[in-house]
């Protein structure tokens, strides 16, 4: 397994070294710990609503998984819905690393949707860029090894939209805020409001199926033509 060092919610989520994915695409503790975006060379402190959002119980489940606490999946799989999506994508990584590729490629996918869901209730589009940061990070092996086998692909995404419709995530989605350049100037949070949380979800998953079904299509004229 790599050695994978502490991620900070609060930072760039530097965790896994790697190479670009090539799959389909406490608030005492936060006011603390410094964040930075892509843009920013030194650590900036959030400031206003920013620092009112609680991350502590995902920070402190990935520097226990750091850490090599046996415990720490296992706590994290009892209840799922508590943690932020990088902390799925960090546990997706271990599994996968040690031959429980299936399911590390269903925690990935679902680490990914969440992700992007929450990047579509923010207001600061550079949010985004964390998600494709995430990508990057967790996917260099789960990506390829996914998009090898179209037909598992297809059947563990859709197994992860089934779970995550019948779910009810708990954990905060403005920690993706926390990834974009609006904390380094900004003090209120440009989020959407919770009562529309349920319906970008929604949205989004559907978006998600769609991308799924035309990267399967383009998946799979491929491996026709390279048949010929």
């Amino acid at each position: 397994m790599k050695k994978l060092s502490p991620l900070l919610l609060c930072a760039l989520l530097a965790a896994c070294a790697g190479k670009p994915d090539s799959s389909t695409n406490a608030q005492t503790d936060n006011k603390e710990k410094p964040a930075q975006t892509s843009e920013q060379e030194g650590p900036i402190t959030p400031k206003g609503e920013f620092a009112q959002i609680d991350v502590s119980r995902s920070q402190q489940a990935m520097d226990d998984i750091a850490a090599g606490k046996a415990e720490a999946i296992n706590t994290i799989l009892q209840s799922p819905n508590d943690y932020a999506p990088p902390v799925l994508y960090l546990m997706s990584a271990i599994m996968f690393d040690n031959d429980y590729q299936d399911q590390g490629t269903f925690w990935y996918y679902v680490a990914q949707l969440r992700a992007r869901s929450d990047a579509n209730k923010s207001g600061d589009d550079t949010t985004h860029a964390a998600v494709s940061r995430l990508n990057q990070q967790f996917g260099i092996r789960i990506g390829p090894h996914s998009t090898s086998n179209p037909d598992k692909l297809q059947a563990i995404v859709s197994q992860v939209l089934q779970w995550d419709s019948e779910q009810t995530r708990s954990y905060d989605p403005r920690w993706i805020a926390l990834q974009g350049q609006d904390v380094a100037t900004q003090t209120t949070v440009d989020f959407a409001p919770e009562d529309k949380w349920q319906e970008i979800n929604a949205l989004t998953r559907n978006q998600y199926r769609q991308g799924l079904e035309q990267a399967l299509a383009d998946l799979r004229n491929k491996q026709t033509e390279q048949a010929k």
